[in-house]
């Protein structure tokens, strides 16, 4: 089985595609009508993509999921991709947002010092784009994984110079995101995938799988206020952004297993979103191991 990284996006660079030329040839309300048989044929066609979403669907809702329901999940994904065109051009007067939890974001940053964001793949990451906006154009950095073999973000027309990029992967990729932090500046960072670094085992919707470590040493060796974001879909033209607590971080000298309370707590509030907003879990490889152990 390949790990997420060897996969890329290559499946869904069409679909990405397609969606974008509807989108800015025929508008939003028919091409929304038009991504049903896209996504039937998406669903069709990519089949790791079909089994990692009935896999996922099957451990939130504790029973077989029906093909309907596969079908509703990427569809859901579609949409969030028809809609970052839109957003990435700058009309978001098409969307109703809403924004919870902004007080925590400027009480973290009230004494003069950054944020760590902790992220997901629950929901669009690329709301941190609108997130930049009821935050006041306050410097956000986005650490994340630029893959040279994609070019998912430049088809669909997401600005990278919105938000800041700290490319993953690179040897200093965490130690500007310390610089930063320690400058004022808030850096958000995915935080449920691993990617090749160090990480530890997790219980997430009663399966084992593995989190990286990495965030949440950067979150403890900078000693900023930590929280968690969600940029989640709720239907229609309605999207939800939340920050939340995160709980105590690690101390700054914690180490390997050390870690292991913050990554559980992560793998708690995340498990306990993924559970109210399922459909927006966009993790479509394969999560878990058959064995229970971490991918």
């Amino acid at each position: 089985m390949k790990h997420w990284t060897e996969r890329s996006e290559r499946g869904s660079v069409w679909l990405i595609r397609l969606i974008v030329w509807l989108a800015r040839a025929v508008g939003r309300p028919l091409c929304r009508a038009l991504l049903h048989p896209i996504v039937f044929y998406f669903v069709l066609t990519d089949g790791v993509a079909r089994r990692a979403s009935t896999e996922f669907l099957q451990a939130v809702n504790g029973r077989p999921t029906r093909w309907i329901e596969v079908f509703a999940h990427i569809y859901y994904f579609a949409s969030t991709l028809l809609d970052r065109v839109y957003m990435a051009a700058g009309d978001f007067d098409r969307f109703q947002v809403t924004i919870e939890g902004l007080p925590l974001v400027d009480r973290a940053l009230q004494p003069g010092g950054g944020c760590l964001l902790l992220g997901s793949h629950l929901g669009s990451f690329d709301l941190m784009i609108l997130a930049h906006r009821a935050l006041d154009s306050r410097p956000v950095n986005v650490m994340m994984r630029v893959d040279p073999r994609s070019r998912v973000r430049n088809i669909a027309g997401i600005d990278d110079g919105t938000l800041r990029v700290i490319p993953l992967g690179q040897p200093d990729s965490f130690l500007r995101a310390y610089d930063l932090l320690t400058q004022g500046e808030i850096v958000a960072v995915l935080a449920d995938r691993v990617d090749g670094a160090a990480s530890l085992p997790v219980n997430f919707l009663a399966r084992g799988t593995a989190m990286p470590i990495a965030p949440h040493v950067l979150a403890a060796r900078s000693g900023v206020p930590t929280l968690m974001c969600f940029g989640l879909y709720e239907g229609g033209n309605r999207y939800r952004i939340e920050f939340v607590e995160s709980g105590a971080t690690a101390s700054s000298a914690s180490r390997g297993a050390e870690l292991q309370p913050v990554v559980d707590q992560y793998a708690a509030m995340l498990e306990q979103y993924a559970r109210r907003y399922p459909l927006n879990w966009f993790n479509f490889y394969p999560y878990w191991r058959t064995d229970g152990g971490a991918t």
